[in-house]
Formats: structure tokens, sequence, C-alpha cells
């Protein structure tokens, strides 16, 4: 954490103040842009998470949704325990909604699932640009390869996790046997199956909406990476949504790897600066904009939910099951 904390100070220092006062002069513009961007991001996730939901989903509504989502992302970005504190609060606020707390913890674990899984096929598929359409490949060729493994995550996914045959928690459970890592407990081994029993079960029976929440979850991603687009384009920095995709993908895995951090500061900065580099963008003015109009974007959310929070805390429980 220090070393990346002194790395931020050496690209701080080599900044022209200059230029950057200029792009500064951008800002207004592209922060309301980046909180729309956002705000259909979320509305997205939260739709997506209704879904997983089933039946009892249509006991609440999007309006509900979203302000307990919210709420509870925004806890597990800035606490410790990251999202098992957000998701336990997701929990804690949606049963008041008439929903049962065993649907509750279902659609959670089903919705990380699926975010994962939304968010390994986006980051395949980045890795597949960032190889392939960086050389002078052909960009037919590349559209073609991307939808190969599109097709082919797909297919491995409905095989692997929705599978009635739990082939997930199997194969799991050989790994354990195998290895006798000492993270494989039984506990984890028992957690593997209920995801993947919940997932299966799921898939059985709401194909449509399942494939609706995946969809609208990859979106989510997608409009998330539009902040990078947005802000980019405004500073004229040519930019593609493949090429933000990618930046937004890379960054997030920085964040999941300080996720233990408080708001991963310093470390999403980090992550930053080393995905704009590798799209090609080296300036530390430009790094510094991005990184200052996505922490406002996040600062204003967390006064969004600081808000929505005493409202939605207040309500009465419903009696469930």
């Amino acid at each position: 954490m220090l070393s990346v904390l002194i790395l931020i100070a050496r690209f701080i220092s080599e900044i022209d103040f200059h230029s950057l006062t200029t792009y500064l002069r951008k800002t207004p513009s592209m922060f309301v842009l980046v909180v729309i961007t956002s705000f259909i991001a979320y509305v997205l996730s939260a739709t997506g998470w209704m879904l997983c939901m089933g039946d009892e989903g249509k006991k609440t509504s999007i309006a509900e949704v979203f302000a307990v989502r919210h709420v509870g992302e925004m806890l597990g970005v800035f606490n410790p325990t990251s999202i098992v504190a957000g998701d336990m609060f997701k929990i804690s606020l949606i049963t008041k909604n008439g929903i049962t707390k065993q649907n509750g913890i279902s659609s959670i674990l089903l919705l990380r699932m699926i975010n994962f899984l939304s968010a390994m096929l986006l980051i395949i598929i980045s890795i597949i640009y960032l190889t392939f359409g960086k050389l002078n490949s052909s960009t037919e060729a590349i559209i073609f390869i991307m939808i190969a493994v599109a097709i082919a995550f797909g297919f491995l996914l409905a095989k692997y996790l929705l599978d009635d045959h739990l082939y997930f928690g199997k194969t799991m459970e050989k790994i354990r046997s195998k290895t006798k890592w000492p993270f494989l407990k039984e506990k984890t081994i028992d957690s593997c199956y209920e995801i993947n029993t919940i997932a299966s079960s799921y898939f059985k029976n709401n194909k449509l909406k399942f494939s609706l929440a995946f969809l609208l979850i990859t979106f989510h991603w997608i409009f998330g990476a539009l902040e990078f687009f947005i802000i980019l384009q405004t500073l004229h920095i040519p930019i593609s949504v493949v090429d933000a995709v990618a930046v937004e993908m890379g960054v997030s895995l920085f964040k999941s790897l300080g996720a233990v951090v408080p708001g991963q500061i310093g470390i999403e900065e980090y992550g930053n600066k080393i995905m704009l580099d590798v799209i090609g963008i080296a300036s530390n003015e430009i790094w510094f904009v991005v990184s200052l109009v996505r922490r406002s974007r996040q600062l204003f959310w967390l006064a969004i939910a600081g808000i929505f929070l005493p409202i939605i805390s207040k309500k009465k429980s419903y009696k469930t099951l």
C-alpha cells in the first residue's frame, strides 16, 4: 500500500499544472455525463438483482431494490470486510420489502455469480482485443474471434455452472481431495455446492430471466466503462468503447486485489494509471483528471447512499417465512 502511494506521489510530481488547468475546466460537463452513465449502470444491476429473485421480485419495486443495492454497494466499498458486509446489509434490508431471507441470500449469491461470469467474459474479450487489436489484424478477424470466444464461454458456463449435475461443486471437491489446500475447507466446498445448486435450479426454472439478468449485468459493466470513454473523448483523446471496456475491466481487477483497503484508495488510482498506459495514454495530467472525476462520482453516490440509508432503514419489516 505504501509503495503504491509513493508511486502515485511520483506521478503527481511529474504533472504539468498548466495543461492540467486546461483539462480541469472541462470537468463539470464530463462529471454530469459520468453521473448519468453510472446511474444507468446501477439501474441495470438493480434490475438484474430483481430478476434473480424470481417470482418474489414482484413483492418489491425497482426503486426499493435500487436504494437497497446502492447502500449495500457503498458500504461494501468503504468497509474493510468488502462485499461480505455490503451483501449482508442488503439481505437485512431487502427482507423488509417482503422478500424471504432465503430468497435474499440465494438472489445475492446468484447475482454475484452472474457479476463474476459477465466480468470474466468481458476480461477475456478485452485480453483478445489488447493482444490482437493493437496489431495489424483485420477488424473482421478480431470480431470473429470475440464472437467465437463468447459462444464458447456461454457453452462452458451452461455446462459447468448451470447443469443440474453440479459439475462446479464436484470439481472443487476433487481439487480439495487431491491438493489438500488449507483454504478449501469442507465449509467452502459446501458453499460451492450451494451456489451450484442455486444457479442450476434457477436456470432450470427461469431460463429467460437468467439470460436477461446476464445481459443486463454485462451492460452494467459496459456503462461503467463509458466513464473512461466520456472523460477521454471530452479531453479530445481518441478512444473506442472496446478500449474503455478493456481499461474498466483491468481497473476492476486492481480493485479486487485491493478490496480490503477502504474505498480502494490508491489502488484504483494506480490501476487507472497502468491501464491507461496499456492503451497508449501515458499523460499524467489525463490520468489525474480521470482519477479525479471517477472519485468525484463515487463521492456523489456516497452522499446519495447517505440520503437513502435513513429512509430504507425506517421501513417496517414484512413477516416472511
